[in-house]
């Protein structure tokens, strides 16, 4: 992609891009750096004197917490302080938790190498690497004894709900022969009464 200069473009190298991306940072040190980044990067500088009420505007951080989240960056070694001078490290080396992808310049020997074989595992349990569709299939763990339960539990529900119905039926033939019998009894009561 083609960038225009006269726009206010500025070059973000990509180590830097990439580390930043890894950084383990909270919200507040997140906004304060990318600050930093827009005040001395986006400017193609390598640090600059940056006023506190500049860092405000820009994070909506408020000035009494400023000072907590640049001293945190500090710490961490993400960015530089020099008299009242800031800057990103580039040398990342110096950060408190370095990004994975910059700080490791040559692969370790056994990269791209599964881990030695740990020993059997328990029966019915597989090796988190083995998931796949084909393996599952191949190991003999496939779905089939879950479609044969859930088949099994959809005769069970619809055994339950033949044997609800036929008890309501049952019980609606009984509610209607007691109340049959009530009548009756009513109506033999004020036939004797009529009499």
């Amino acid at each position: 992609m083609r960038t225009i200069s006269g726009k206010g473009w500025g070059q973000l190298p990509r180590e830097i891009a990439m580390a930043l991306a890894g950084a383990k940072i909270n919200g507040s040190e997140s906004r304060m750096l990318w600050a930093m980044v827009y005040k001395t990067i986006a400017f193609n500088k390598s640090n600059d004197g940056i006023p506190w009420s500049q860092l405000e505007e820009l994070t909506g951080i408020d000035q009494w917490h400023i000072g907590r989240a640049i001293n945190s960056l500090l710490k961490k070694g993400i960015i530089f302080k020099k008299d009242n001078v800031f800057g990103i490290q580039t040398d990342f080396s110096k950060w408190e938790v370095p990004p994975k992808r910059v700080a490791m310049r040559e692969r370790p020997p056994n990269q791209g190498e599964l881990p030695p074989n740990q020993g059997d595992l328990p029966p019915n349990q597989v090796d988190s690497r083995d998931l796949s569709k084909r393996t599952i299939q191949e190991k003999g763990f496939s779905t089939s004894l879950e479609k044969d339960q859930i088949e099994r539990n959809k005769k069970g529900i619809t055994r339950s709900k033949e044997i609800f119905k036929q008890l309501m039926r049952d019980q609606e033939a009984k509610d209607k022969a007691f109340i049959k019998k009530k009548q009756s009894d009513l109506s033999n009561i004020s036939g004797k009464k009529s009499k």
